[in-house]
């Protein structure tokens, strides 16, 4: 049985990998084109280097900023990732506790919702005022852009469950937590990975919006300095770099949602 298992979960992680390398394959393709087309258009409209510099340019920017771009970049992934854990654990938590209680999910949504519409560029200066400029900030933004979208998702999908499961559970006499591990919380695991792939590229964007406002270190800041120094291929480069972490991010949830939530895929 256990042999069995093994070769079951062996398969399932072979199955990944051949598709993220195709995945990859056709990500490297599309560059090229992309690439060709970026060097065409430079010189077929004969767009002057100050504003769009040739690919060539670009590229030459990670050679010789790299050491900067690697430690900007650094910055922004560290507040990213640390943001995003947390959202994670009240998102989570907050879920629950939501799926438990109906009466306490419907007080506290409008609160939640309330506090959604406000625009993350008016409460980054406010958390700069409290926590000061750095990395707490990124990490604060980050949390508060992408704690919404993954308890929405997290939420509905601890509600979102087969009748059948839950009167087959109701017969053998399963309490409350019982319910909430063997059959919420696996229905709600492809809602989760929904959620993540939002906040994932919501958290890169919050950490660069927070450096944006603060001028603390980070890809954002970098953005900014080399726009008003008209350094075009640092700022081209490290939108590049925060393009390919926002897709990287999206590929590899993607790839965890298909490996772990297998049994959901046809």
């Amino acid at each position: 049985m256990s042999k069995s298992r093994n070769e079951a979960v062996n398969q399932r992680i072979a199955t990944a990998s051949r598709s993220v390398s195709r995945r990859v394959i056709s990500v490297v393709a599309a560059a090229c084109a992309v690439l060709l087309l970026w060097q065409a258009a430079v010189v077929g409209f004969g767009i002057p280097n100050y504003i769009v510099p040739p690919p060539l340019s670009v590229l030459k920017a990670f050679v010789t900023e790299g050491k900067i771009l690697w430690l900007q970049t650094a910055f922004t992934l560290m507040g990213a990732a640390i943001g995003l854990v947390v959202s994670i654990s009240f998102a989570t938590s907050t879920a629950v506790a939501f799926a438990m209680n109906r009466g306490l999910a419907q007080a506290s949504l409008p609160v939640l919702i309330a506090f959604r519409s406000m625009p993350a560029a008016a409460i980054a200066p406010i958390i700069m005022l409290i926590l000061g400029r750095g990395l707490n900030t990124s990490i604060a933004v980050v949390a508060i852009v992408t704690f919404f979208p993954l308890l929405v998702n997290l939420a509905r999908g601890l509600v979102t469950v087969d009748r059948n499961a839950v009167e087959l559970l109701h017969v053998y006499g399963a309490s409350r937590w019982q319910q909430l591990r063997y059959m919420r919380v696996p229905f709600a695991m492809p809602f989760l990975f929904t959620g993540l792939r939002v906040a994932g590229a919501s958290a890169i964007l919050g950490a660069m919006l927070s450096e944006w406002i603060t001028g603390s270190r980070g890809l954002g800041n970098l953005i900014l300095e080399s726009g008003e120094m008209r350094e075009t291929e640092i700022l081209w480069a490290a939108v590049l770099v925060s393009v390919v972490i926002a897709l990287t991010v999206f590929w590899l949830t993607s790839a965890a949602e298909r490996l772990v939530v297998h049994w959901r895929q046809p």
